[in-house]
């Protein structure tokens, strides 16, 4: 991500207003007051990023969803042999900043519409154990009522954390955080099913690719982040407008994806 080191983290809080209450697709999203508070030290540090390594290498970013599966790009499962996932990181370079657990992938869920990353680019990983959730490691919030699309769509304001290229083609090892608006899709030149974002300070970059896009929502008494996108691709060269692939758009691709593969 470009341009700072230091990224400033925008707040966006929504209502479901006559929504209700949407399903949860992992309600222990939700974290506890014990899940929030270790030591003394803030441990919600976007505890849901997974950090995907092919050949020891980073790869691309991706989100715990479920206590063994994640969601990423499909187009950072081409080459898939000898891929890992890495939950709890935030900064590659220490091994003091928290404690990390490391996951074979087992097997990838590519949909079957996808032919490259502008058109249906999703995968699902499903890791070889289950995930024990505490602090550090917890499942971003999805939504799974089909209703949902008319709010979804209604959303201007996102967050996207990632590994992903900085200024003077440097990879950051501590997880970055930008601020993103949504714009028409056609400064994407994007399909309908993406949603095109974009900073005029901040911009996606190389390696952001599977990362998700979220934003707060308020669901009953609670702040919840719920995630909307999956990072595709960016226009340029690292300094225009970045494109997501819509989730809640394919949110009947993941149910289905999921309860057939669940055991």
């Amino acid at each position: 991500m470009t341009p700072s080191i230091v990224l400033l983290t925008f707040l966006v809080i929504l209502s479901l207003g006559s929504y209700g209450y949407s399903q949860l697709l992992d309600s222990k999203c939700i974290a506890t007051h014990r899940m929030r508070i270790i030591g003394g030290q803030d441990a919600q540090r976007t505890p849901w990023m997974a950090y995907l390594i092919r050949d020891n290498n980073f790869a691309c970013g991706g989100s715990l969803i479920a206590h063994r599966f994640v969601l990423t790009a499909a187009h950072c499962t081409e080459v898939n042999d000898n891929l890992f996932v890495r939950l709890g990181e935030y900064d590659s370079s220490r091994t003091t900043d928290g404690p990390t657990r490391l996951y074979r992938v087992v097997s990838i869920y590519l949909h079957e519409n996808y032919k490259d990353f502008r058109n249906h680019d999703i995968a699902v990983l499903k890791l070889s154990r289950k995930v024990v959730y505490d602090a550090y490691i917890r499942p971003i919030c999805i939504f799974l009522n089909s209703g949902y699309q008319a709010f979804a769509n209604s959303m201007q304001d996102f967050i996207l954390t990632g590994w992903g290229l900085m200024a003077h083609n440097k990879m950051p090892t501590t997880l970055q955080k930008m601020t993103l608006r949504r714009v028409s899709n056609e400064h994407c030149g994007a399909p309908g099913l993406n949603i095109c974002c974009w900073n005029p300070m901040q911009y996606a970059c190389f390696g952001d690719s599977g990362s998700p896009l979220v934003s707060s929502v308020k669901y009953g008494q609670s702040t919840i982040y719920v995630q909307f996108g999956v990072a595709s691709f960016v226009t340029g060269e690292c300094d225009g407008y970045s494109s997501y692939l819509d989730l809640t758009s394919h949110m009947s691709w993941l149910s289905q994806t999921l309860s057939r593969n669940w055991a």
